[in-house]
C-alpha cells in the first residue's frame, strides 16, 4: 500500500502557477524516489531526487509556459521551468533533508533542476553534492523529502523508491513509514481545515519531520 507522505511549501506553486497564496492541505503530488549515491572510500557524495508530479499540476504548468501554445513543453519551456523551480524551492532546501547521526547534513544547491515531459506529466531531476564530509562507516545516514506547509505531497510506494547507487557494499538500508498517533490525525485534520490567509499551527512539534516517510543507511561493521 502506497504511503502518501504530506509536505509542503507554497514556492513550486507560486511559481508555476502564480498563486499568491496557498491552503495548507496538499494540493501538489509527486511520486518521488531518491538515489543516495556514495564515493569508492566510503564517503556520501551526493543526493538525486527523481519526481513525477501529478497530471493536474503538470497541465497548470503548461498554461503558464506552453509560449508557443503546441500543447506540450519543448525544450526551451522545460528549461525555463526548471530554472524557475530552482529560484522557487531553494529557500526550502529543495525539499531534501539528510541527517547523520542524527545531525542535520548540509547539501549544495544542484546545479540545475533538468524537465522532461512524459506521458503528460512533468519530470523533475536533480542532484545535490555533499556539503560536508560524511563518513558511512561512522553515521547512520537518514534521508526524506517533506516540507512544512503541506502543500505538496511527496508518495513513496516502498523502499524501492529509495536506491544506494556506489555505496559500499556493507551498507543496509531500512524504509521507516511512520504510524500517525492520535495526536498527530487530530493535528492533521486543523491542517485540512486551514483558509488560504490562516497560518499552520505550531505545537512544538515538527509533523512535517515526524511524518515523512524516510529511508536510514547503516554502513558500519558488525561489531
Amino acid at each position: 500500500m502506497h504511503h502518501r507522505v504530506t509536505a509542503g511549501v507554497l514556492g513550486i506553486a507560486a511559481a508555476l502557477q502564480g498563486t499568491g497564496a496557498a491552503s495548507a492541505h496538499p494540493h501538489v503530488f509527486a511520486e518521488a524516489k531518491i538515489e543516495i549515491v556514495g564515493t569508492p572510500d566510503g564517503q556520501l557524495a551526493a543526493i538525486r531526487n527523481i519526481w513525477r508530479m501529478d497530471e493536474l499540476f503538470s497541465s497548470s504548468v503548461i498554461v503558464d509556459f506552453d509560449k508557443n501554445a503546441n500543447g506540450t513543453l519543448d525544450d526551451d519551456e522545460l528549461a525555463e521551468v526548471g530554472a524557475t523551480v530552482k529560484e522557487s524551492i531553494a529557500e526550502w532546501n529543495f525539499y531534501t533533508f539528510v541527517e547523520a547521526g542524527g545531525r542535520d547534513v548540509t547539501m549544495a544547491p544542484p546545479d540545475e533542476i533538468l524537465m522532461l515531459w512524459e506521458n503528460n506529466q512533468l519530470l523533475m531531476f536533480f542532484e545535490m553534492k555533499a556539503g560536508e564530509p560524511v563518513d558511512l562507516a561512522k553515521d547512520k545516514l537518514t534521508v526524506s523529502n517533506f516540507d512544512e506547509t503541506f502543500f505538496v505531497a511527496f508518495d513513496f510506494a516502498s523502499e524501492s523508491d529509495f536506491q544506494l547507487v556506489d555505496m559500499p557494499k556493507i551498507c543496509v538500508k531500512k524504509f521507516l513509514v511512520p504510524d500517525e498517533d492520535e495526536a498527530a490525525k487530530q493535528w492533521l485534520a486543523s491542517v485540512a481545515t486551514l483558509a488560504p490567509d490562516e497560518t499552520i499551527p505550531d505545537d512544538g512539534v515538527n509533523y512535517s519531520k515526524v511524518l515523512a516517510a524516510r529511508l536510514e543507511v547503516t554502513c558500519a561493521p558488525a561489531s
